[in-house]
């Protein structure tokens, strides 16, 4: 009886499909969630590039800049923000506003540009922050 068991081969199929099937439904999950993570970055590239964008073609006011990226960012989180900053710098050297550089010159202004955004429905990387510099004097 235990020989005929042993040799009985009906069933071997299932038996696979029953091991394999939880690393193939793993994968296509995990695969999702790198796609989604991939376009939520994707998306907030976007909305940057639109704030960089209004820089490059001569824009000066910071709240302009954040409120162009915002509504260029399709598919925003709930909780999704553009802030900005300056800096000002003279060559290698940090400097103020104020600041009257080497040969009489005004420094350098560097506007930098943050997207953030939390997603709880997020299955790979629910945190997201990028950052873009443009010189914009």
């Amino acid at each position: 009886m235990i020989r005929r068991f042993l040799a009985d081969r009906r069933g071997n199929a299932a038996i696979e499909l029953a091991l394999v099937a939880p690393v193939f439904a793993g994968v296509a999950v995990m695969s999702f969630g790198v796609w989604e993570a991939g376009a939520r970055n994707q998306d907030a590239r976007s909305a940057l590039d639109v704030s960089v964008q209004y820089y490059m073609n001569g824009g000066t006011d910071d709240t302009v800049a954040t409120t162009l990226g915002l509504s260029g960012w399709r598919h925003m989180p709930a909780g999704g923000s553009i802030t900005s900053s300056r800096s000002y710098r003279c060559g290698d050297t940090a400097a103020t506003s104020t600041t009257i550089c080497t040969g009489g010159r005004t420094p350098g202004t560097y506007v930098t540009l943050t997207a953030s955004a939390t997603s709880s429905q997020a299955l790979v990387r629910p945190t997201l922050t990028l950052n873009r510099v443009v010189r914009v004097r």
